[in-house]
């Protein structure tokens, strides 16, 4: 993450908040260290499961909190442990 946003030290109160390791929250801490999104459920073939969304910058301040780079390197973390 960006200096500023390490997951430890939000950029604001509000995103500091509204972030959570809950996946029925609408801003999720994901063990990737990405903050996502969360847009809902899709069910597809019978399984039902959430639809996310990176995300660059603080919905409420505007800072950047995670790079292009950030999110690429976390997913290919997160792509690694399924293949």
């Amino acid at each position: 993450m960006t200096e500023d946003a390490d997951l430890g030290h939000f950029c604001c109160d509000e995103l500091a908040e509204a972030v959570s390791p809950d996946t029925t929250a609408s801003l999720i801490e994901h063990d990737s260290g990405l903050i996502l999104l969360n847009l809902g459920e899709r069910e597809e073939e019978g399984e039902t499961g959430l639809v996310l969304a990176t995300i660059r910058f603080c919905p409420f301040c505007g800072t950047e909190i995670q790079t292009d780079e950030d999110i690429e390197a976390a997913l290919g973390g997160v792509e690694e442990t399924f293949n």
